[in-house]
């Protein structure tokens, strides 16, 4: 064998330097690989977004949350109402005081917190402490009591405390039976209704006064002042203690006092604030989704879901349907306190109260909503690290300070998590621990906060607090809780009671309305779930919405170690389809002979039947359109000044309804532009984007038109009278504002027209657009040379709010007008068609959204 040395040294010095070489290669790309691996099976094992281990920790936390509070509430100060946390004492009514309602409108002396602790063992499945606890009652409580108490109080605190109490021991379900239970806890509820029922007996409306003495009844000298809250937040209660004792007056007082109230709605379908319960006459007009209203909605779909009457889920969609109309803003974020009558803005304010909204958005299935309005409480929980009694969203400050560790947003919390398992909720809800553990935790219970700037602590530890706020978080992280894994018609009251109802104690369902189960039944919005593939940097598909970060902006929340949330870096502003719609099929008055002559041979253009109207004819007829509940389209809710209820159709038998349908897309719409910064066109951030509808009487624009000042006249606020040399100086080369009335479109353009203006824009006074037409058109008497473009109520409210403050600025500064304007052309694409299911059946669609309860009675291929 002969060996080459030098080559083969250097052979062999080249092989182990290639060795050496793939080893680092292919160590470095293991290595590499290894990495990639342990990143991705982190990401695809935490799409849960949180550990069950670190679940199971903070459960575990919540429940020595509450029993660090109940049982220095009762060693402290059982058994009177309430623990003053500081002072480690106790608190009853105050005696010394009767017109201190903030404490005797819930204190009573019937030891309130263990009564309202009751059903909270449930949820820990503690056997024990449920049963010692439900003994205390039998042995300590009674109402035969010289108090007076509020009726919403005692009813959601006490009276559904006891009623959740008893259903649990008497359904062997759920194994809490007591030996030696002889129904005591329903003989106490039905002792305290009985108590109760002086408040409706006294009043001629059958809204019940707000207080009430437990032993002597309503007060001689009782104000006649309620919330809608408080007397539409009895249904519930009252009509499970009906059911249970077989005694009827409760459910038929609970009842009348629900009804009476939406009897006595708006035309905007809209509740006020505070009403005269002998009168029934409204004090307080303002509308809204908090304080003094909130769970008037509420108790309406949850009597649905647990008696599952459908009365209750018919008002309940009417009203929603109006909250989402009048009361949501046009961002899908805030729900405002607005003028019942015209659904005017009232304040500019949210309240801690309105947090619960969004989980009764989740029950409703209106998901998409409900996550919008979370996540502006979210952000202002995360700004201050509570929640305050009331934020001013346009100062995007504080404007009451308090915070009482109310429960609310903890309970929308809850509700979407269970709706979608997306792990911001959990987060959201390790926030809440860790902030009140840190501020609000205190020797002998937990505080109320005096102060959310300051953290500075209040002496009260209400009972909620035991019997919502914490009940609610333990639920959330433990998953597999009873109560989270029943499909039962069960609700949580407004209390967090938890409410089961067995079927013996239901009514037979009506039969007016059979199908209605199925085909009005919410469906969810659709979420999607987080995947590997789609968020490989996040777990949750709530924080990476690309919108998200707009609730951020309208809190005021300077977050400068976050990154936008969209990838892009902006701020998406949400966009709506609208809620409600009027379409107008021509007027009446523009009817030939021809038409004229068909008219009178028809008997009746609209009739009436059990099942919704019927329309012979379309011509001069005015539809209201409204965007159901559940996404899936849109109802027709009025014709004219007929009301289309749920369930109801309205059936077309006009073969021109096919033209009729087409032509409301023929307008033209055009963007009207207002600069709000000094003028300064090239500063293009400042500026705001109207739609506009243009006259068919007026000049087509097909191009940008040159800026020109935007004004009005306040002498002639509509326009109508000719303009004095004076005022026609200010119009001349510019363009006017006017409101819709008092004279035709025509007569207003040629006012200005005359007056030198270079443009009209007509306020309507209504929220929708059509474009101004007149029968000038047809006959050409006048030349038209100026555009004339009509905008929507609410934006014009807007607009006219900008320029009366541009004239407050002309005043004070003695400087020029500063609001320009300018019409750009608008391509807008059809939002109306006629389609076809799959059935082959003719469906009007608006938006790309079928009208649901629109039957068309009629062979259309023939025309």
């Amino acid at each position: 064998m002969h060996i080459f040395r030098y080559n083969g040294e250097m052979i062999q010095h080249s092989h182990r330097t290639s060795h050496k070489m793939t080893f680092h290669y292919y160590n470095n790309i293991i290595y590499i690989v290894f990495w990639i691996i342990f990143l991705l099976s982190v990401v695809v094992n935490n799409v849960s977004g949180m550990s069950e281990q670190r679940k199971n920790e903070l459960k575990i936390q919540v429940k020595d949350m509450f029993y660090h509070a109940f049982n220095n509430y009762m060693k402290y100060a059982f058994p009177d109402d309430e623990l003053n946390p500081l002072q480690c004492t106790g608190r009853g009514s105050d005696k010394n005081d009767p017109y201190n309602t903030i404490i005797n409108d819930v204190l009573g002396d019937y030891s309130l917190t263990l009564m309202d602790s009751l059903d909270t063992f449930i949820v820990f499945n503690d056997k024990k402490e449920f049963e010692k606890a439900v003994r205390d009652v039998i042995k300590y409580v009674s109402f035969d009591l010289d108090s007076k108490v509020q009726v919403f109080e005692v009813n959601i605190r006490a009276l559904g405390a006891l009623l959740s109490a008893h259903l649990f021991i008497t359904d062997p379900r759920f194994d809490f039976s007591i030996e030696g239970y002889d129904n005591e806890l329903l003989k106490l509820a039905h002792d305290l209704g009985e108590r109760l029922l002086p408040a409706f007996q006294k009043s001629k409306t059958g809204i019940p006064y707000a207080r009430v003495n437990l032993k002597y009844g309503v007060p001689k000298h009782e104000t006649h002042e309620t919330c809608t809250a408080a007397a539409g937040t009895l249904i519930i209660e009252f009509g499970v203690l009906s059911r249970l004792t077989n005694d009827t007056r409760f459910e038929d007082v609970a009842k009348k006092a629900l009804f009476g109230l939406w009897n006595r709605r708006t035309d905007l379908n809209l509740l006020g604030n505070v009403i005269n319960v002998q009168t029934g006459q409204w004090i307080h007009t303002a509308a809204s989704t908090g304080a003094g209203i909130d769970s008037f909605y509420e108790y309406l779909l949850k009597a649905y879901v647990l008696f599952g009457e459908i009365e209750y889920l018919d008002v309940f969609s009417e009203a929603y349907s109006s909250v989402l109309r009048y009361i949501r803003d046009e961002t899908g974020y805030l729900y405002r306190n607005v003028n019942m009558m015209n659904g005017g803005l009232m304040s500019s304010w949210v309240d801690s109260l309105s947090a619960y909204f969004p989980g009764l958005q989740v029950l409703a299935g209106d998901l998409d909503n409900a996550i919008k309005s979370h996540l502006l409480y979210y952000n202002i929980w995360k700004k201050y690290r509570a929640m305050p009694e009331r934020f001013n969203f346009h100062l995007r400050n504080v404007e009451l300070a308090t915070y009482p560790l109310r429960p609310e947003f903890i309970e929308s919390t809850y509700f979407l998590y269970r709706a979608t398992r997306d792990p911001f909720y959990l987060q959201v809800g390790e926030m809440i621990i860790k902030d009140l553990e840190s501020y609000a935790r205190v020797d002998c219970g937990f505080a109320s906060v005096k102060d959310v700037l300051t953290k500075r602590l209040e002496e009260r530890m209400e009972s909620f607090i035991l019997s919502e706020t914490f009940k609610y978080l333990y639920l959330l992280f433990d998953t597999e809780n009873k109560i989270n894994r029943m499909d039962d018609n069960f609700i949580f009251t407004t209390e967090a009671h938890i409410i089961l109802l067995p079927q013996k104690y239901l009514k037979n369902h009506s039969e007016i309305r059979p199908s209605i189960s199925g085909a009005e039944r919410s469906i969810c919005s659709n979420y999607e779930k987080p995947s590997p593939s789609k968020h490989l940097f996040t777990t949750s598909i709530i924080t990476s919405r690309s919108d998200a970060d707009f609730a951020r902006e309208l809190v005021g929340l300077e977050e400068h170690t976050l990154p936008p949330l969209d990838p892009k870096g902006i701020c998406e502003v949400p966009k709506l389809d609208p809620q409600v719609i009027e379409i107008s099929f021509g007027d009446p008055r523009e009817s030939n002979e021809e038409d004229l002559m068909d008219l009178g041979q028809e008997q009746q253009k609209i009739i009436k039947y059990v099942d919704g109207l019927i329309a012979n004819r379309l011509k001069g007829l005015k539809l209201e359109l409204t965007k159901r509940v559940d996404k899936r389209g849109y109802d027709v809710t009025k014709v004219d000044n007929y009301r289309v209820f749920p369930g109801q159709t309205f059936e077309i038998r006009d073969p021109s309804v096919k033209d009729f349908w087409i032509k409301q897309q023929t307008y033209q719409t055009l963007v009207l532009r207002v600069y709000l910064s000094n003028g300064n066109i090239h500063e293009t951030y400042k500026y705001t984007d109207y739609i506009t509808a243009v006259a068919s009487f007026a000049p087509k624009i097909t191009s940008e038109l040159p800026i020109r000042t935007l004004v009005r006249i306040l002498s002639s606020p509509y326009g109508c009278v000719d303009y004095n040399i004076e005022e026609s100086k200010l119009i001349n080369d510019n363009i006017i504002f006017v409101k819709r009335g008092g004279c035709t479109f025509v007569e207003k353009v040629l006012k200005a027209q005359q007056a030198g203006a270079q443009g009209v824009v007509i306020w309507n006074n209504e929220d929708y657009l059509f474009p101004p037409a007149s029968p000038a058109e047809k006959n050409g008497l006048w030349e038209f040379e100026i555009p004339c473009v009509l905008i929507t109520y609410e934006n014009g409210v807007e607009l006219d709010g900008i320029l009366e403050e541009n004239e407050r600025y002309i005043r004070e500064t003695k400087s020029f007008s500063n609001i320009k304007v300018r019409l750009l052309s608008h391509e807008r694409e059809p939002i109306t068609n006629i389609k076809t299911n799959e059935n082959n059946e003719f469906l009007l669609t608006i938006h790309g959204h079928a009208i649901r309860n629109i039957r068309l009675n009629l062979n259309l291929n023939g025309h």
